[in-house]
Protein backbone atom coordinates (compact mmCIF):
# COMPACT_ATOMS: atom_id res chain seq x y z
CA UNK A 1 0.00 0.00 0.00
CA UNK A 2 1.51 3.23 -0.84
CA UNK A 3 1.72 5.66 1.70
CA UNK A 4 2.15 9.53 2.34
CA UNK A 5 5.65 9.34 3.14
CA UNK A 6 6.19 7.08 0.26
CA UNK A 7 4.54 8.98 -2.52
CA UNK A 8 6.76 12.14 -1.42
CA UNK A 9 9.85 10.12 -0.88
CA UNK A 10 9.51 8.43 -3.87
CA UNK A 11 8.59 10.90 -6.63
CA UNK A 12 10.25 14.43 -5.49
CA UNK A 13 10.75 15.75 -9.19
CA UNK A 14 7.36 14.51 -9.78
CA UNK A 15 5.34 16.56 -7.11
CA UNK A 16 7.98 19.42 -7.36
CA UNK A 17 7.12 19.84 -10.80
CA UNK A 18 3.11 20.17 -9.67
CA UNK A 19 2.55 21.67 -7.01
CA UNK A 20 -1.61 20.76 -7.49
CA UNK A 21 -0.17 17.15 -7.45
CA UNK A 22 1.52 17.88 -4.03
CA UNK A 23 -1.66 19.53 -2.91
CA UNK A 24 -3.13 16.79 -3.41
CA UNK A 25 -1.01 14.48 -1.70
CA UNK A 26 -1.09 16.73 1.27
CA UNK A 27 -4.91 17.22 1.55
CA UNK A 28 -6.95 15.41 -1.08
CA UNK A 29 -10.08 16.72 0.16
CA UNK A 30 -8.63 20.19 -0.50
CA UNK A 31 -7.93 19.19 -4.22
CA UNK A 32 -11.20 17.55 -4.40
CA UNK A 33 -13.16 20.70 -3.58
CA UNK A 34 -10.87 22.67 -6.17
CA UNK A 35 -11.67 20.18 -8.75
CA UNK A 36 -15.22 20.76 -8.12
CA UNK A 37 -15.20 24.70 -7.94
CA UNK A 38 -13.35 24.47 -11.14
CA UNK A 39 -16.29 21.97 -12.53
CA UNK A 40 -18.72 24.49 -11.17
CA UNK A 41 -17.04 27.48 -12.97
CA UNK A 42 -17.35 25.46 -16.43
CA UNK A 43 -20.78 24.91 -15.96
CA UNK A 44 -21.97 27.91 -14.94
CA UNK A 45 -19.99 29.33 -18.17
CA UNK A 46 -21.48 26.64 -20.75
CA UNK A 47 -24.95 27.49 -18.35
CA UNK A 48 -24.57 31.40 -18.97
CA UNK A 49 -23.68 30.56 -22.90
CA UNK A 50 -26.87 28.30 -23.02
CA UNK A 51 -29.11 31.28 -21.01
CA UNK A 52 -27.37 34.48 -21.55
CA UNK A 53 -27.92 34.96 -17.80
CA UNK A 54 -24.87 35.27 -15.80
CA UNK A 55 -26.80 35.31 -12.60
CA UNK A 56 -29.35 32.55 -13.11
CA UNK A 57 -25.97 30.45 -14.79
CA UNK A 58 -24.11 30.93 -11.58
CA UNK A 59 -27.44 29.99 -9.09
CA UNK A 60 -28.11 26.82 -11.49
CA UNK A 61 -24.48 26.05 -11.33
CA UNK A 62 -24.51 25.87 -7.53
CA UNK A 63 -27.35 23.73 -7.46
CA UNK A 64 -26.40 20.95 -9.57
CA UNK A 65 -22.83 20.83 -7.95
CA UNK A 66 -24.93 20.44 -4.62
CA UNK A 67 -26.84 18.18 -5.87
CA UNK A 68 -24.80 15.88 -8.48
CA UNK A 69 -21.24 16.58 -7.03
CA UNK A 70 -20.90 16.72 -3.53
CA UNK A 71 -21.61 13.50 -1.66
CA UNK A 72 -19.33 14.00 1.79
CA UNK A 73 -21.59 14.46 4.98
CA UNK A 74 -21.01 16.23 8.10
CA UNK A 75 -20.41 13.44 11.31
CA UNK A 76 -19.49 14.08 14.77
CA UNK A 77 -17.53 11.17 17.24
CA UNK A 78 -20.32 8.43 18.65
CA UNK A 79 -19.44 9.80 22.18
CA UNK A 80 -21.34 13.13 21.24
CA UNK A 81 -24.81 11.28 20.42
CA UNK A 82 -27.88 11.97 21.90
CA UNK A 83 -30.44 9.92 20.11
CA UNK A 84 -30.14 7.77 17.02
CA UNK A 85 -32.30 8.44 14.02
CA UNK A 86 -32.35 5.15 11.27
CA UNK A 87 -33.53 5.63 8.10
CA UNK A 88 -33.97 2.07 6.06
CA UNK A 89 -33.16 1.68 2.61
CA UNK A 90 -35.82 -0.46 0.77
CA UNK A 91 -37.29 -3.79 1.59
CA UNK A 92 -37.65 -7.45 0.33
CA UNK A 93 -41.45 -8.81 -0.82
CA UNK A 94 -42.06 -12.14 -0.79
CA UNK A 95 -44.01 -12.45 -3.42
CA UNK A 96 -42.97 -9.04 -5.66
CA UNK A 97 -46.54 -8.29 -5.22
CA UNK A 98 -45.77 -4.24 -4.70
CA UNK A 99 -47.17 -1.44 -6.01
CA UNK A 100 -44.29 -0.04 -8.00
CA UNK A 101 -45.06 3.77 -7.63
CA UNK A 102 -44.10 3.01 -3.87
CA UNK A 103 -42.82 -0.38 -3.63
CA UNK A 104 -45.37 -1.32 -0.93
CA UNK A 105 -47.18 -5.01 -0.96
CA UNK A 106 -50.74 -5.12 -1.64
CA UNK A 107 -51.31 -6.63 1.51
CA UNK A 108 -51.14 -9.87 0.74
CA UNK A 109 -48.07 -10.68 2.35
CA UNK A 110 -45.34 -9.43 5.29
CA UNK A 111 -42.68 -7.70 3.55
CA UNK A 112 -39.24 -8.12 5.46
CA UNK A 113 -36.16 -6.03 6.34
CA UNK A 114 -33.80 -7.35 3.54
CA UNK A 115 -29.83 -7.53 3.88
CA UNK A 116 -29.08 -3.49 3.58
CA UNK A 117 -31.36 -2.85 6.37
CA UNK A 118 -29.87 -5.83 8.62
CA UNK A 119 -26.25 -3.86 7.94
CA UNK A 120 -28.13 -0.71 8.82
CA UNK A 121 -29.04 -2.31 12.32
CA UNK A 122 -25.80 -3.23 12.86
CA UNK A 123 -24.41 0.38 12.26
CA UNK A 124 -27.36 1.86 15.12
CA UNK A 125 -26.44 -1.64 16.90
CA UNK A 126 -22.08 -0.13 17.09
CA UNK A 127 -23.39 3.55 17.92
CA UNK A 128 -25.23 1.36 20.85
CA UNK A 129 -22.46 0.21 22.17
CA UNK A 130 -20.60 3.13 22.57
CA UNK A 131 -23.81 5.25 23.82
CA UNK A 132 -26.72 4.04 25.65
CA UNK A 133 -29.60 6.75 23.61
CA UNK A 134 -32.82 6.30 22.20
CA UNK A 135 -33.20 5.01 19.09
CA UNK A 136 -35.86 6.11 16.13
CA UNK A 137 -36.13 3.91 13.16
CA UNK A 138 -37.42 2.93 10.50
CA UNK A 139 -39.99 -0.57 10.92
CA UNK A 140 -37.45 -2.19 8.52
CA UNK A 141 -34.32 -1.27 11.00
CA UNK A 142 -36.40 -1.94 14.05
CA UNK A 143 -37.48 -5.36 13.26
CA UNK A 144 -34.09 -6.38 12.91
CA UNK A 145 -33.15 -4.52 16.37
CA UNK A 146 -35.46 -6.62 17.89
CA UNK A 147 -34.78 -9.70 16.72
CA UNK A 148 -31.13 -9.69 16.47
CA UNK A 149 -30.32 -7.83 19.03
CA UNK A 150 -33.00 -7.71 22.08
CA UNK A 151 -32.17 -3.72 21.71
CA UNK A 152 -34.88 -1.84 23.74
CA UNK A 153 -35.97 1.53 23.89
CA UNK A 154 -36.02 2.09 20.17
CA UNK A 155 -39.31 3.64 18.92
CA UNK A 156 -40.03 1.87 15.59
CA UNK A 157 -41.50 4.13 12.41
CA UNK A 158 -44.14 2.67 10.88
CA UNK A 159 -45.90 3.51 7.36
CA UNK A 160 -49.19 4.93 7.39
CA UNK A 161 -52.62 4.14 6.47
CA UNK A 162 -54.39 7.08 4.17
CA UNK A 163 -57.64 8.29 3.73
CA UNK A 164 -58.15 5.00 1.47
CA UNK A 165 -57.23 2.69 3.97
CA UNK A 166 -54.23 1.89 1.90
CA UNK A 167 -50.68 2.47 3.78
CA UNK A 168 -48.53 4.89 2.33
CA UNK A 169 -44.63 3.88 2.57
CA UNK A 170 -42.78 7.30 4.45
CA UNK A 171 -40.52 9.41 2.35
CA UNK A 172 -37.48 10.22 3.78
CA UNK A 173 -39.13 13.35 5.12
CA UNK A 174 -41.97 11.64 6.42
CA UNK A 175 -39.83 9.72 8.55
CA UNK A 176 -38.14 13.11 10.01
CA UNK A 177 -41.03 14.22 10.91
CA UNK A 178 -41.97 10.75 12.65
CA UNK A 179 -39.01 11.15 14.74
CA UNK A 180 -39.89 14.66 15.90
CA UNK A 181 -43.17 13.81 16.37
CA UNK A 182 -42.64 11.09 18.72
CA UNK A 183 -40.31 12.70 20.88
CA UNK A 184 -42.18 16.00 21.10
CA UNK A 185 -39.90 18.14 19.79
CA UNK A 186 -36.71 18.09 17.57
CA UNK A 187 -34.70 19.75 20.47
CA UNK A 188 -35.46 17.28 22.64
CA UNK A 189 -33.70 14.72 20.35
CA UNK A 190 -30.79 16.64 21.53
CA UNK A 191 -27.43 15.84 18.92
CA UNK A 192 -28.86 12.97 16.53
CA UNK A 193 -26.63 10.16 15.05
CA UNK A 194 -28.56 9.91 11.86
CA UNK A 195 -27.70 5.97 10.41
CA UNK A 196 -28.80 5.94 6.64
CA UNK A 197 -27.12 4.39 3.53
CA UNK A 198 -24.09 5.80 2.41
CA UNK A 199 -25.48 7.42 -0.55
CA UNK A 200 -28.59 8.37 0.85
CA UNK A 201 -27.29 9.74 3.94
CA UNK A 202 -26.35 12.98 2.93
CA UNK A 203 -30.16 13.78 1.99
CA UNK A 204 -30.99 12.44 5.45
CA UNK A 205 -28.91 14.52 7.68
CA UNK A 206 -29.97 17.54 5.08
CA UNK A 207 -34.04 16.34 5.72
CA UNK A 208 -33.37 15.84 9.52
CA UNK A 209 -31.81 19.50 10.02
CA UNK A 210 -34.84 21.23 8.00
CA UNK A 211 -37.59 19.26 10.41
CA UNK A 212 -35.17 21.08 13.09
CA UNK A 213 -32.55 18.31 14.17
CA UNK A 214 -29.26 18.88 14.95
CA UNK A 215 -28.14 15.78 12.82
CA UNK A 216 -24.89 15.03 11.28
CA UNK A 217 -23.78 11.23 11.31
CA UNK A 218 -21.30 9.16 13.16
CA UNK A 219 -19.93 7.28 10.32
CA UNK A 220 -16.26 8.12 10.39
CA UNK A 221 -16.15 5.62 13.70
CA UNK A 222 -19.50 3.53 12.57
CA UNK A 223 -19.45 2.42 8.86
CA UNK A 224 -22.07 2.61 6.61
CA UNK A 225 -23.17 -0.10 4.00
CA UNK A 226 -22.51 1.02 0.56
CA UNK A 227 -24.05 -2.59 -1.06
CA UNK A 228 -27.58 -2.90 -3.15
CA UNK A 229 -29.61 -5.49 -2.78
CA UNK A 230 -31.22 -6.17 -6.27
CA UNK A 231 -34.21 -8.32 -4.95
CA UNK A 232 -35.74 -5.11 -3.09
CA UNK A 233 -39.24 -4.41 -3.74
CA UNK A 234 -38.52 -0.62 -4.53
CA UNK A 235 -36.74 -0.51 -7.65
CA UNK A 236 -34.75 2.34 -7.38
CA UNK A 237 -32.99 1.01 -4.48
CA UNK A 238 -31.93 -2.35 -6.47
CA UNK A 239 -28.63 -0.10 -8.02
CA UNK A 240 -26.15 2.22 -7.10
CA UNK A 241 -26.79 4.18 -11.04
CA UNK A 242 -30.40 4.37 -10.74
CA UNK A 243 -30.50 5.13 -6.71
CA UNK A 244 -28.04 8.03 -7.23
CA UNK A 245 -30.17 9.67 -10.03
CA UNK A 246 -32.95 9.23 -7.93
CA UNK A 247 -31.37 11.24 -4.91
CA UNK A 248 -29.71 13.82 -7.35
CA UNK A 249 -33.66 14.57 -8.63
CA UNK A 250 -34.94 14.28 -4.76
CA UNK A 251 -32.06 16.55 -3.49
CA UNK A 252 -33.15 19.44 -6.69
CA UNK A 253 -36.31 19.04 -5.69
CA UNK A 254 -35.80 20.35 -2.16
CA UNK A 255 -33.70 22.91 -3.62
CA UNK A 256 -36.96 24.32 -5.92
CA UNK A 257 -39.18 23.92 -2.91
CA UNK A 258 -36.83 25.65 -0.91
CA UNK A 259 -37.08 28.39 -3.96
CA UNK A 260 -40.65 28.30 -3.98
CA UNK A 261 -40.75 29.32 -0.12
CA UNK A 262 -38.81 31.96 -0.58
CA UNK A 263 -39.98 33.47 -3.36
CA UNK A 264 -44.03 33.16 -1.53
CA UNK A 265 -42.72 34.81 1.18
Amino acid sequence: MTTRRMLLVGAPTTLLAAPSALAQALDPGRARGADLGSLEQQMAQTLQGELGDEATARQLASHIADAGFRWEYPSFPVREAESVVAYSFGYRSATGKVDPRTGLSDGEETPEPGPINAMLADAVHAIRQVRDVPVYAQWEIAQILAEKYRMKDVLAIFPVKGADGRKTYLSTDGVAQAAVARAGTAQALGKVAVVGHRDHVKRCILVSRKNGMTAAAAAREVPLPVHYDPRSAQPWTRGREVYLLSDVIAQLTMAQARLITEASA
